[in-house]
């Protein structure tokens, strides 16, 4: 019962992440708008990549494991559609051989994922691969958030990336973590070492982000 209670609470919280990625779209297509294209340059590309393919081992675990974990299989799912969007519109705006790689990558992922669904339950081997890939993952998760923060430490600006993200992922993050805690170890360690290491760094930048705002204000006054 309480795996369920914390499964629905875990994907209801889970929204936010969504409006946050939205949130995000939308900022970018202001930029757009204004023809503001410096804006856009504190997106970090390895950030957000990092972070699709941290939506996309948590979805793969939830495909792999017994029974198939709804709770995080289709939240992902919706993230990854909408990370997606996002790298796209950096590759849009910058135009360059390694957005167009990681654009096509995240594209193949993502397909191969969802028809990997048909083939479920996987094999024991196929659960080792996901736990391995959380655990890659996370390195490149850690290396994503912190290229991120030390390009606001190098830019001085917050430009076009959403404060509500980091702040609606970070919410998220915290509520995977109990959800968590709700499992086996012995199945859920991989994906508590991703998730508390999302919290860490993505709080870095969310209190780097908020440092930067705060000291732009007497400029815009």
């Amino acid at each position: 019962m309480l795996y369920h209670i914390l499964g629905f609470a875990s994907a209801a919280l889970f929204l936010l992440t969504w409006l946050g990625l939205w949130s995000q779209i939308k900022a970018i297509a202001r930029s757009q708008i204004v023809v503001d294209n410096d804006a856009n340059h504190s997106l970090s590309l390895n950030q957000f990549g990092s972070s699709y393919f941290a939506f996309f081992s948590i979805f793969l675990f939830g495909i792999s494991v017994e029974p198939f974990n709804h709770y995080l299989v289709w939240t992902r799912f919706g993230a990854l559609i909408l990370t997606l969007i996002i790298i796209w519109k950096i590759w849009e705006h910058r135009r360059t051989r390694i957005c167009a790689a990681v654009t096509a990558l995240a594209l193949f992922a993502l397909i191969g994922g969802t028809l990997s669904i048909a083939f479920r339950p996987f094999p024991a081997l196929a659960q080792l691969g996901a736990n391995t890939l959380m655990l890659a993952v996370t390195v490149v998760l850690f290396q994503g958030s912190l290229h991120q923060w030390l390009v606001l430490q190098r830019r001085q600006k917050v430009g076009s990336l959403s404060l509500s993200l980091f702040k609606n992922i970070l919410i998220k993050d915290v509520s995977t973590l109990l959800f968590g805690l709700t499992m086996p170890l012995s199945q859920s360690w991989p994906l508590l070492i991703l998730n508390g290491t999302s919290v860490i760094m993505r709080g870095s930048i969310l209190l780097k982000m908020y440092k930067l705002k705060r000291q732009a204000l007497p400029l815009s006054g």
